[in-house]
Order: structure tokens, then C-alpha cells, then sequence
């Protein structure tokens, strides 16, 4: 538990320094925010064809980056996302983050797209965000049988996720001990943060 705190801290201070070191206003941070979905789903659409249908068709789907960083045997993680509601058009800002075990130095980057054919799941992710500390690995691999198709993968009932990385879509996604929330600083309404956009 210690240690996934400490990576977790580590996460977060990496982040509030990059935000720091950039001053981005919140209008700025939104904006940054939203090229990433495009350009992420942009990516997807290109990797999985198939995918743009089943998002079009889904009650709604949210689009996260995130930095890998992992130093030595441990590892912390820490993004942005958006998720957008496929009946309103409403937008809302959310983060991430994840502690694991791992070897290895560097960082990387990936992307997760998460897909919600169920409401009660969709409202559910907006309010509470989602936890998936308890969950194992998902291994999505590319030709295997059942759910596991083509680097997309049912995590939970009615959610479906794709994870990216700069050579594409990943075999297996890995978002063991990864939380998602709302961002209530970029959420706040002294904006039109959330006017419906059309992807």
C-alpha cells in the first residue's frame, strides 16, 4: 500500500510541475484537452475502423492520455481525459492515475479510449469515476476468441476499452490499479466547459 501511494505522489508531483511550469489557464488546459481526443480517436478510427460505429452508437465514451513513468521496480501513471455524452453532447474533464510493479526506466505514453453501451455505467463513471485496482490485466490479444477481438476488450458490463501506444493499438490493455475521476477544477462552470460538440 505504501508503495502505491508513493507512486501515486510521485505521479501527481510530476504533474502539478508540468502544469506549473506551463501556467496553463484552465480555458488552455480544456483546450489541450480536446485536440488530444480528436487526435486520439483520429488514431483509433485509423488502427480499428470498426470502432467509429460502435462509439457513434454507445450512450457515451471518454478518451484518456497518460504518462508512464517507471523507475526502477515501480511505476506511477497520471493523465487527462474527457468523456462525452452521446445524447447531450455534454463534455466532462477527468483524470487518472495508477501505481504498479514493474522493471524498467523511462516513460512512455498511451492512450485509453473507454466505451459505454450501458447508462447506468456511463452515469455511473461521470459521478464516481472507476476503479479498476481489484481488476487483473485484460489481455486483448489480436485473433483470439470471445470477447479479447482486435485490441478492444469488455472490462466491465456494458464498457468497453481500446489502449493505444505510439505503434498503435495494444494487444493487451494494462490498467491494473488504475482509478479515473472527475476533474472539478476543470469542470468548474465559470465557463461553458461542456457546450456539445460533435465528434
Amino acid at each position: 500500500m505504501k508503495y502505491f501511494t508513493s507512486i501515486l505522489l510521485l505521479a501527481f508531483t510530476l504533474a502539478f510541475s508540468a502544469q506549473t511550469a506551463h501556467a496553463a489557464t484552465r480555458d488552455e488546459q480544456r483546450s489541450e484537452i480536446q485536440k488530444m481526443q480528436t487526435h486520439v480517436l483520429d488514431r483509433l478510427y485509423e488502427a480499428h475502423p470498426g470502432a467509429e460505429k460502435k462509439i457513434a452508437n454507445a450512450v457515451g465514451y471518454a478518451v484518456f492520455s497518460s504518462a508512464d513513468v517507471a523507475i526502477g521496480f515501480f511505476s506511477g501513471t497520471y493523465g487527462h481525459g474527457i468523456a462525452h455524452d452521446n445524447t447531450t453532447g455534454q463534455e466532462t474533464y477527468m483524470q487518472m492515475a495508477a501505481a504498479g510493479v514493474g522493471l524498467g526506466l523511462g516513460v512512455k505514453d498511451f492512450r485509453v479510449v473507454f466505451v459505454f453501451n450501458d447508462a447506468e455505467a456511463f452515469n455511473d463513471f461521470l459521478k464516481t469515476g472507476l476503479d479498476l485496482s481489484g481488476h487483473a490485466d485484460l489481455a486483448a490479444k489480436q485473433g483470439a476468441k470471445g470477447k479479447a477481438v482486435g485490441g478492444e476488450e469488455d472490462i466491465l458490463p456494458g464498457v468497453r476499452v481500446y489502449q493505444l501506444t505510439d505503434t498503435g493499438l495494444m494487444a493487451q490493455a494494462m490498467l491494473k490499479g488504475t482509478k479515473y475521476w472527475g476533474d472539478d477544477e476543470l469542470n468548474q462552470h465559470d465557463v461553458s466547459y461542456n457546450e456539445p460538440r460533435n465528434h
